[in-house]
């Protein structure tokens, strides 16, 4: 119960026309940067903005498309620090296969992030690897990248027509809104697979466990 509290409080820190959700995204793109210039030029190189990549990890702390023994320990460690946690596995995530992303486009990028990183994933020993990973991450500067990002924010807002700024913030806001209706989808899609799945998997134990029995 107090994991799905936290977790519960974290996604609503992310209501608001998803400003705080926009926040994170331009602390994650900061710390990227930083600490892997190569991997962000390139990215930056391909087109690739960070919310292409990183939105789900935000809004589902990678229960989305990871196993649950790696979001078991994600949730171990959230449940500790907070939302420090899912930068730190963003960063390990992206330390993991930068190799692999500085060789691909655009088109490559983006499978690989929906297809190679979850698959790479399924050995609990690479989840173990990532998670040692993690650990070993410092954040910092978020709070200083917060500050950038609203005095940013803040200069857009003054040097923008009114009218403008209402017409894009709506238009924006549709744009946001409709993203997330389809990754919603997509979400309930997995879930029911992954019930079934595990449905299936539970009967099949059953069945050997009244083997056993006999």
């Amino acid at each position: 119960l107090s994991i799905i509290l936290e977790v519960v409080k974290e996604m609503l820190c992310f209501r608001e026309n998803f400003e705080q959700l926009q926040l994170r995204f331009y602390q994650l793109n900061r710390l990227l940067e930083k600490s892997m210039p190569d991997l962000w030029h390139h990215f930056q190189q391909q087109g690739l903005e960070t919310h292409m990549f990183a939105s789900q990890w935000f809004l589902t702390l990678f229960s989305a498309k990871f196993p649950l023994f790696l979001v078991f320990r994600v949730l171990d460690v959230f449940m500790l620090q907070g939302t420090e946690t899912i930068f730190q596995v963003s960063l390990a995530l992206l330390m993991m296969v930068k190799k692999e992303l500085l060789s691909q486009d655009f088109e490559g990028i983006m499978k690989y992030f929906r297809v190679n990183i979850p698959k790479k994933l399924r050995s609990e020993e690479h989840a173990k690897q990532l998670m040692k990973t993690v650990v070993s991450i410092k954040i910092r500067k978020l709070a200083k990248y917060e500050k950038e990002w609203r005095q940013k924010q803040e200069e857009e807002r003054l040097a923008e027509d009114p009218v403008t700024r209402v017409e894009r913030e709506n238009k924006k806001l549709i744009a946001d809104n409709m993203r997330l209706e389809r990754e919603n989808d997509m979400l309930a899609q997995q879930l029911l697979t992954r019930q079934i799945t595990m449905r299936s998997e539970i009967d099949k134990l059953e069945a050997m466990n009244a083997n056993l029995e006999k």
